[in-house]
């Protein structure tokens, strides 16, 4: 039987959206921050980062840099749920969030590069992102409502065959792609496929788990 994948269309997330919010002082981003345009992403960049057009099959795109991170907070800071997404791209696409965890992270001396073996630790909502990264009035970052479990140490990411939700002028490390995409939470882990110069310009919002009272 195969799966479907429901998109979120804007009208529904606007709706959604519209439930009583979680309390500001209740809330965790971590990912990425959204301060500043998504520059030098358009057309929408495929899996290969290569400059080329071509189409690609879905990737995984993680970020991994923690001095673009909002107050340092790269990784969840604390388990608990996942309770909304943010991304901010300069065009239109589809996407998947994604949560990962990073069983190594760093330079490969036999690769003479960057790399990573990670696995699925979840996958959020496939919405349609509509592109607002260089409104000047208005919200340009989009905001989708998700309930998703997270672990301390958890990463954020995007699944994708292309994305504008990237800033790419500083270079580095800043993302790690898995292509194919990781799997589900717990599945086995992967080798990156590559690192990539432009900042993934997404973030998560979360809520600590309670603690329990002995």
């Amino acid at each position: 039987m195969s799966r479907i994948t429901r998109v979120i269309p804007a009208a529904a997330v606007i709706a959604l959206m519209a439930v009583p919010a979680v309390s500001q002082a209740q809330t965790i981003t971590f990912g990425t921050r959204l301060d500043h345009e998504p520059s030098n992403s358009l057309p929408a960049h495929n899996c290969n980062e290569d400059g080329s057009d071509d189409a690609t099959p879905t990737c995984t795109r993680v970020a991994i840099d923690k001095s673009i991170a909002p107050e340092g907070r790269l990784q969840a800071p604390k388990s608990g749920t996942v309770v909304a997404f943010r991304v901010r791209a300069g065009g239109p696409g589809v996407v998947t969030f994604r949560l990962a965890h990073f069983k190594r992270l760093g330079f490969d001396a036999q690769l003479q590069d960057y790399s990573g073996l990670a696995q699925g630790a979840g996958t959020g909502p496939t919405v349609q992102v509509q592109g607002h990264g260089f409104d000047e009035t208005g919200d340009p970052v989009e905001t989708f409502p998700a309930k998703l479990k997270v672990t301390k140490g958890d990463y954020v990411g995007i699944d994708s065959t292309s994305t504008s939700a990237l800033y790419c002028s500083s270079g580095g490390n800043n993302q790690m792609i898995f292509s194919p995409k990781l799997g589900r939470r717990g599945g086995p882990a992967r080798m990156s496929t590559k690192t990539d110069g432009c900042e993934l310009m997404v973030q998560a919002v979360m809520t600590p788990a309670k603690k329990k009272h002995r």
